[in-house]
């Protein structure tokens, strides 16, 4: 007796199936950007650093939406969900769970930038015993981060890197940003637009692209280490540094305050 089994449908993600077309046309300008931009000098990676950059900002702004609106219901705020941190030299940061969950594994989130990249890695050759030390990364990060000017990641061995993520995110944030909030073409059906949470899921998925189409020039161990990097650096930086005035945030004794303009809604 032979039994036939259905292959599992892969899962859909947030946008499908309403905004398919338009995440589908995001996710292609946003790789042009990327390809275009970074196309001379230390291209690769600074290639690599600038998709995990964007990923990064993208989970900190979603974050932040996600703050704005759930501000008012306490009781759907996490603790330590987003913390306002302040290192002894005065540079603020932001940090926590709801930033992670977009770009790490273990924090609950369907998508996470981490699978992405996994699975191009392995599909670009990568075995599971040459894997990175992800928490090794993260020792390091939260380490150099109470030190004046955090900020620059490691490159791999052998490479360099044009810019930190905060200069590639000056220069491809507002661009990344326009792709995402892009009316669609007058010639299709319209389709709701794509949700800030949906912005590091798109930015994870053209990471992973980048991963593969790079592995002759990287391997895929150290350019999932870098883009993983880059992503936890660009995420922790304080926003004002690359969209200023966006966003206002205050230490508050239930957590931290956070608003758009002049409205202030907290977050604990």
């Amino acid at each position: 007796m032979s039994l036939a089994y259905a292959a599992a449908p892969a899962p859909l993600y947030p946008w499908e199936p309403e905004s398919a077309i338009r995440a589908n046309l995001a996710i292609g300008e946003l790789r042009q950007l990327l390809v275009k931009r970074m196309s001379h000098g230390n291209a690769v990676p600074t290639l690599l650093s600038a998709a995990g950059s964007l990923v990064g900002f993208a989970a900190q702004n979603a974050a932040l939406e996600q703050g704005e609106l759930l501000a008012q219901r306490r009781d759907l705020v996490a603790p330590k969900s987003l913390i306002l941190y302040k290192n002894p030299h005065d540079e603020r940061y932001l940090l926590g769970s709801w930033i992670n969950g977009p770009l790490l594994t273990g924090y609950g989130h369907a998508f996470p930038m981490l699978g992405f990249l996994a699975k191009a890695a392995g599909g670009a050759g990568l075995k599971a015993a040459d894997f990175p030390d992800i928490n090794a990364i993260e020792r390091r990060l939260a380490s150099a981060i109470k030190e004046p000017g955090f900020g620059r990641v490691q490159p791999p061995e052998g490479h360099r890197l044009a810019a930190p993520p905060q200069d590639l995110l000056k220069a491809l944030w507002p661009r990344a940003r326009k792709a995402l909030v892009a009316p669609m073409p007058v010639s299709m059906a319209d389709e709701p637009p794509l949700d800030e949470a949906h912005w590091p899921i798109l930015l994870s998925i053209v990471a992973g692209m980048l991963i593969s189409v790079t592995k002759d020039a990287m391997a895929p161990g150290p350019a999932l280490a870098l883009v993983v990097e880059s992503a936890l650096v660009a995420s922790r930086l304080d926003p004002d540094l690359i969209d200023p005035g966006r966003w206002k945030l205050a230490p508050g004794r239930a957590g931290l305050q956070i608003a758009k303009a002049e409205r202030f809604r907290r977050v604990g």
